[in-house]
């Protein structure tokens, strides 16, 4: 499975080139709340590694969108079908592939962040300093980067989906992309739906907020389920997105 996995590593864009564009942002971020404060807070900044998480979120949805879709254009997926690796093997090389490739960017934009704030923040604020309703700063940071990964993951199942379901790429991508910006926007209009239609508490995007409530319990009131459910609803839903994009790749031929 190991060989597998690397026989399926990122090519394109390169990992090399994205982690390098990854720490520039930082670092540009981090400046910029150096030299105004007043315009963006270090702390608010911080919290958010950055904004790094944002970038890797439209990388790993350009990179989920594309994966199968470039093998299959340009006849590199024929190639292990024909060593007689079978349909489910390369897909879950696949999201073993993205899921490393999203750790790493996730566990490499923390310490870039730690990194920063000692260089250039250090006498801003204290990450033991306490905010409210997440305890010390510290904490909200890694509770906020949580959120985010959750959140992330989720996507990048929906977004795996999707990719199984397009031979060019262009569309793929597009979707992909459009998929993130509507479910932003879609969700603030769900909560009103759902106090209106409660059985709309189980719809996949209402699973898109785990991570926001494992670090705000309040968030209860407003997706109308109890953290255990809501984690059962992402997993289950996780779980069928992956296996219907493995039914509908069995199904395609790759000519």
């Amino acid at each position: 499975m190991v060989t597998l996995i690397m026989q399926s590593r990122i090519k394109k864009p390169s990992f090399l080139v994205f982690w390098i564009g990854l720490t520039t942002c930082q670092v540009v971020v981090a400046s910029c709340a150096l030299r105004y404060p007043k315009v963006l807070r270090p702390q608010s900044a911080f919290l958010n590694s950055f904004y790094a998480p944002i970038v890797i979120m439209f990388y790993m949805i350009a990179v989920g969108s594309t994966q199968l879709s470039s093998e299959i254009q340009f006849g590199t997926l024929k190639s292990l079908l024909y060593r007689r690796y079978s349909s489910t093997k390369i897909l879950i090389s696949k999201w073993l592939t993205l899921l490393l490739c999203a750790v790493t960017a996730y566990v490499g934009s923390l310490i870039v962040s730690l990194i920063l704030k000692a260089l250039l923040l250090n006498n801003r604020f204290s990450l033991n300093e306490s905010i409210t309703q997440h305890g010390k700063i510290w904490q909200a940071w890694l509770l906020t980067n949580i959120s985010s990964f959750l959140t992330m993951l989720f996507l990048m199942s929906f977004v795996f989906l999707l990719a199984t379901l397009f031979v060019n790429s262009t569309p793929a991508i597009i979707t992909g992309v459009s998929t993130y910006f509507v479910a932003s926007i879609f969700n603030q209009l769900m909560f009103m739906m759902i106090d209106k239609s409660p059985w709309l508490k189980w719809n996949p995007i209402n699973m898109m907020n785990l991570g926001e409530q494992l670090s705000d319990s309040k968030m209860s009131n407003l997706t109308h389920l109890s953290f255990n459910q809501l984690t059962i609803g992402y997993l289950v839903y996780i779980v069928g997105f992956l296996s219907i994009g493995i039914l509908i790749f069995k199904r395609k031929s790759i000519s």
